[in-house]
């Protein structure tokens, strides 16, 4: 790649004390990018002043207001204003890691080369899910920017298959860049376990989960099915922390928390060196989710030497491979005996544990780097 590249990221996701699957994939991938390649003239976009830990040595910064919170001041910030700042840093490629870049027509005719980064297309296959005007702008601007990227980036196989059969896109000019757990995911000392029975769930041993509350996540299937395994299990004191906070409406879940048991306990938002112990003190992760790109917490839980009982569905089996529990993700029944599982059966759950500590091993951050190094390399004529 020549000396004098300049490349601009859209760091929009970038928010400190508040990074969620996006956030986490930006910055784990910047920070390795800029280190290893001081050579490029580095640019980050931010909606709002950027703060430690994402200030990156190397790097300018240019803080484009406003604050892009909205539909309707994305669609200002994507296709006005960084079209503009593109144009004058005089940019060669500009990275977007949430699958929405500015239209070819903002650009002016501006002669640069385009990549994003698409998560999963949950906005395309369940639309229902999610608020009219958040829906309808990702599946316009999502498809434009498939349509007008040099190349796209997905964070696994099933998402890259799905971004090829749903935009007909060519097989090569879609790479994967997984996701990969932070390096001080690591498993705990019995005492620590003790430690976080206390913090999260009262000195009671636990299940858990931890995601955002959306229709998608199937939270209410989890719930149901916790409310009749308690009732058939008065003796037990496990209790089930769902850990996260609303993102879209779910009225299911809802109602199924108001009538469940008083054993579930809703933490609310844990914070980020606070999730090792999340589910390092747990029997198991439970992720019953009906459709993912990539599924962090799997890898983080695994990392954290805790069982996961996962969803048959999406991505997970990709993700997990031979190291969880899998069940039907509709399926109270299923669930039902997944908890069963993960306290009845001691010899295959330590097995589980064990491959999953390996599987938790395959992804690395600098993997994807090197990949996501390798697609800016593949878009420049001159790039290799």
């Amino acid at each position: 790649m020549p000396q004098s590249i300049t490349i601009a990221i859209n760091g929009r996701w970038l928010l400190a004390g508040k990074l969620e699957g996006t956030g986490w994939y930006s910055h784990s991938i910047i920070k390795l990018l800029v280190k290893l390649h001081p050579e490029v003239d580095w640019h980050i976009f931010y909606d709002r002043t950027p703060e430690s830990p994402h200030i990156y040595s190397g790097v300018k910064y240019h803080v484009i207001r406003p604050a892009a919170r909205h539909p309707w001041l994305w669609s200002l910030w994507n296709d006005w204003l960084v079209p503009k700042k593109l144009i004058e840093i005089k940019a060669s490629i500009y990275w977007s890691p949430d699958g929405l870049l500015p239209s070819r027509k903002s650009l002016k005719n501006y002669q640069i080369k385009l990549i994003t980064t698409i998560h999963d297309l949950n906005f395309v296959h369940r639309p229902k899910e999610i608020p009219l005007k958040v829906g309808d702008y990702y599946r316009r601007v999502c498809r434009r920017s498939a349509k007008e990227s040099d190349r796209i980036l997905a964070v696994s196989e099933t998402t890259k298959n799905d971004i090829i059969s749903t935009y007909s896109k060519k097989k090569k000019d879609v790479d994967v860049t997984y996701n990969a757990p932070q390096k001080d995911f690591i498993p705990l000392l019995e005492k620590q376990k003790k430690a976080a029975q206390k913090k999260f769930a009262n000195g009671n041993p636990y299940f858990c989960f931890l995601g955002a509350f959306t229709p998608r996540k199937n939270l209410k299937t989890l719930v149901e099915a916790f409310n009749r395994w308690s009732l058939l299990n008065p003796n037990s004191n496990h209790q089930l922390v769902i850990a996260g906070r609303p993102l879209h409406e779910d009225e299911e879940l809802n109602n199924a928390l108001k009538n469940g048991s008083k054993r579930i306990l809703l933490p609310g938002f844990i914070p980020r060196d606070q999730l090792n112990d999340f589910f390092g003190g747990a029997t198991a992760f439970v992720f019953p989710s009906y459709f993912e790109g990539f599924g962090i917490p799997i890898i983080e839980a695994m990392a954290s030497n805790c069982l996961v009982l996962s969803s048959n569905s999406s991505c997970m089996p990709e993700i997990a491979n031979d190291a969880a529990h899998y069940s039907r993700p509709g399926n109270i029944e299923d669930w039902m005996s997944a908890l069963n599982f993960a306290i009845q059966n001691e010899e295959d759950v330590e097995l589980l544990k064990k491959k999953g500590l390996e599987r938790a091993k395959y992804f690395k951050w600098e993997h994807s780097a090197d990949q996501v190094w390798k697609s800016f390399q593949e878009i420049l004529p001159n790039g290799k």
